[in-house]
Formats: structure tokens, C-alpha cells, sequence
């Protein structure tokens, strides 16, 4: 294979990876909690992630752990897994704590953060160096971004009159401010059946790389697959099993 195809499509796997997704709430969380099971391959290679979503009195924790299965495997390990702990102040959607750590057979990396509101500052360690960065108040990361995403399809309030919300998000060490944009209404199959869902796509000025979600109304706006585009090609990532919590229900069973 080619090196920069095989650079191609371990870029899509590992990108992949940070893609989250979601599922309802009662009068403090929209979103009840879920377990989503995603898969994607790419050139005899698969990637699968597992979202996880709990609730915790005020706080939420939304967790992902994704590897690669294929010839890719036997190169060493390719993982990652990441973890965002929110809170809810004033009705806003606080990042408390993230976290990730991604393995390679190169190199092994991992980031800790935590926010201190009361300085703007997020502070934390990339392979134990400690760093420390000026954040706006509603600094989110990855995971929590897409949690708010998802709360706004739920509540209304991101809507094709209003088609546009701007985030901040953290990643590692620096700050990056994506645009999630609404999309078109399309029907598509999913191991539950058909499903009404909306595009929402996620850009930023910065990077070339574009990533679109599709979010199922009927599901509380579970994402039922995400578009991953680099290097002129698309690649998908797919629902493949769907369980609530509380009690737990394997929808992929009837």
C-alpha cells in the first residue's frame, strides 16, 4: 500500500475515534443514559467505539473507548479513550474534568485537564508536562461539545431558522472554535429501521478536515452515523447497536 494511503486511512481510524454520541432526559438532563455501539472499516481494516453516557446527580459523564481490528492490528496497537465530566451551572453546560489517551505502535500519548472557572484556566498534564491555558467560560472539549450538540437538537434550540452554533473546544493544549451547522432532513437505515434524522456539520476555519453527523429525533437525537472527509475522500462511521440504561433495552434485538 501506498504510504501515503495507509497515512490516509490510519488518519480516518484514529480521527474516528473521537466521535461521540448520545440519547433523553428528565428535567435536569435531556438525554437519558445510553451505550452506542459504532463501526466503520476502511481498506480491510475496522474500527470499533463504544459511547457511554451516565448521569450522576448534577453531573454528567460521557466516556468512549474505540480500537482497530485488521492487517493494521498486526503493525501493534491502535486504541484510544476518552472521558468528559460536566457540570450544569445556571443552566449552562460546564466541562469539569477531560481526559484522553490514544496508543500507537509508535508512541503512547495521554492528556489530563481540569478547569478552574474562577481563574479561566484549563490546567493539565500531556505526557505528565504540565501546561496551563487561558479559556473562555463555556469551554467545552470533544465530547462535551457534541453532548451540547445534541441537547439543542433536543430542546429546539438549534433549528434551520437559527442554523448555527459556535463552540469553543479544547483540544490538548490549544483552543479551537468550530461551527455546527443544520443541515437537510434525510431517511436512512439503521439497525433499528428507518429513521428520520438531521445533518449537522462541523467546521472551522483552521483545518481542512470536515466531519457530519446524523441525529435521530425519535432516538433523543442519538447520532446514527458520522461522515469523517480528508484527502478527497468520506468515510463512515455506523450505528450498530443501541442500549438505554435503566433499564437496559438491546433495541438490535427485534
Amino acid at each position: 500500500m501506498p504510504l501515503l494511503r495507509f497515512g490516509t486511512v490510519l488518519g480516518f481510524l484514529l480521527a474516528l475515534v473521537a466521535l461521540p454520541a448520545s440519547a433523553a432526559e428528565n428535567n435536569t438532563h435531556s438525554i437519558p443514559p445510553y451505550t452506542a455501539s459504532y463501526e466503520a472499516t476502511a481498506l480491510g481494516n475496522t474500527l470499533k467505539a463504544r459511547i457511554t453516557l451516565n448521569h450522576e446527580d448534577v453531573q454528567t459523564r460521557m466516556a468512549m473507548d474505540a480500537h482497530v481490528s485488521g492487517f493494521l492490528r498486526l503493525l501493534g496497537r491502535f486504541e484510544l479513550s476518552r472521558e468528559a465530566l460536566m457540570n450544569r451551572q445556571n443552566g449552562e453546560l460546564q466541562l469539569a474534568r477531560s481526559r484522553s489517551q490514544q496508543i500507537t505502535p509508535r508512541r503512547e500519548r495521554k492528556v489530563e485537564t481540569r478547569l478552574d472557572r474562577d481563574r479561566g484556566l484549563a490546567i493539565g498534564t500531556i505526557d505528565n508536562e504540565h501546561f496551563q491555558l487561558e479559556v473562555p467560560d463555556q469551554t467545552l472539549d470533544f465530547l462535551g461539545s457534541l453532548y451540547l450538540i445534541m441537547q439543542r437538537l433536543e430542546r429546539s434550540e438549534l433549528t434551520r431558522a437559527d442554523n448555527r452554533s459556535t463552540v469553543q473546544v479544547l483540544e490538548r493544549d490549544r483552543l479551537r472554535e468550530y461551527r455546527f451547522e443544520y443541515g437537510e432532513r434525510e431517511t436512512m437505515d439503521s439497525p433499528i429501521g428507518r429513521l428520520e434524522t438531521v445533518r449537522i456539520d462541523r467546521r472551522t476555519d483552521d483545518s481542512d478536515v470536515a466531519l457530519s453527523a446524523w441525529f435521530a429525533p425519535e432516538l433523543h437525537h442519538v447520532p446514527v452515523r458520522f461522515d469523517y472527509e480528508a484527502d478527497g475522500r468520506v468515510f463512515e462511521l455506523n450505528l450498530t447497536q443501541l442500549e438505554w440504561h435503566d433499564p437496559i433495552i438491546d433495541l438490535t434485538d427485534e
